[in-house]
């Protein structure tokens, strides 16, 4: 159960970025590769220290995707500002053809 938790929420996250799914396909192969391994074979009588090093496995992986979403939400926070900024200037100059409109009107009157 906890295997399957533990995939789900690497899953998880790595659908939640927007940006460079490539690199989180990337980690999330990696993962699967180093759980997988991880994994005691049928016949061992090792039962429970591979759960701690899945554990341990998934949230290193789970930081790493946590830390790539948030570079892609910086990255999305300044491209949202650059877009504020634009819209800035396009709203000024709005506005001055609107006052220039205006002095033309009265102009013709």
């Amino acid at each position: 159960m906890k295997k399957i938790l533990i995939l789900m929420v690497i899953i998880f996250c790595s659908f939640v970025g927007f940006a460079s799914i490539a690199y989180t396909s990337d980690i999330t192969d990696t993962f699967s590769e180093k759980y997988s391994s991880l994994l005691p074979s049928k016949n061992s009588s090792v039962q429970s220290d591979y759960l701690f090093e899945q554990i341990a496995l998934g949230g290193e992986y789970t930081v790493r995707l946590l830390d790539q979403i948030n570079e892609q939400n910086s990255s999305l926070d300044n491209k949202a500002d650059t877009i504020i900024e634009k819209f800035d200037v396009l709203i000024n100059q709005n506005q001055k053809i609107i006052d220039l409109l205006e002095k033309l009107i009265k102009q013709e009157d």
